[in-house]
């Protein structure tokens, strides 16, 4: 008897945001989107065939869209849209992806001076 897919992983729900935009009313937010996370079973069960054992070899962890219709957050609007520009499955490794990235934080740029105000400045200084 072949193994169905379920056997092949271990299945569980995760909740991720994305940045989405409501096309009826243009508001744009983060929106928590639920994801089913398939991680490949670290060994294959003992009732395996042949079969079986190529398909678990070809297996990778993925993760499935769940969600493909969002409530928009705007009050007024409050209009179902579908969820675009998402993908649906996603492939990734089995090493973990890092969640913090360290970017270093740029200089903060000096507010430039309005010209009005050096105008007014330099027609009241002392000329001595």
């Amino acid at each position: 008897m072949a193994l169905e897919e379920k056997d092949l992983y271990v299945e569980r729900e995760q909740k991720k945001p994305a940045r989405l935009a409501c096309p009826h009313c243009r508001l744009e937010d983060d929106y928590e989107l639920a994801w089913l996370v398939r991680n490949k079973k670290p060994q294959l069960p003992p009732q395996a065939d042949e079969r079986d054992r190529a398909r678990f070899a070809k297996a990778r962890n993925y993760m499935l869209r769940r969600d493909d219709v969002v409530v928009c957050k705007n009050v007024r609007c409050r209009k179902r849209f579908e969820v675009s520009g998402v993908q649906s499955v996603v492939f990734f490794d089995a090493t973990p992806v890092p969640t913090h990235i360290e970017v270093p934080e740029p200089e903060p740029e000096k507010p430039k001076e309005d010209p009005r105000v050096a105008a007014m400045r330099n027609a009241f200084r002392k000329r001595y």
